[in-house]
């Protein structure tokens, strides 16, 4: 792979370093909180998919800065 092409995958980038830096706070939040990570079940897994939704919906949470009542499905976006 060429880093021409994936620019994404330059361990350089701020935008890299950044979605990285969220990723493993939010995981280490969940793993406090005692939930599971999605790197806890084998890839494609039914735990895993579960997982990975609720992972996802706490990354969500985090980038929105809502810490209660956040009730949203992936996909939608709050209406103003």
């Amino acid at each position: 792979m060429d880093k021409d092409q994936f620019p994404f995958l330059d361990a350089d980038d701020p935008h890299f370093q950044h979605a990285r830096a969220l990723s493993l706070s939010v995981g280490a939040i969940r793993r406090a909180q005692g939930k599971c990570n999605p790197h806890d079940f084998p890839v494609g897994s039914l735990e895993w998919h579960f997982a990975i939704e609720d992972f996802a919906g706490d990354v969500l949470r985090a980038l929105m800065d809502e810490t209660e009542g956040v009730d949203m499905q992936v996909g939608e976006r709050p209406r103003d």
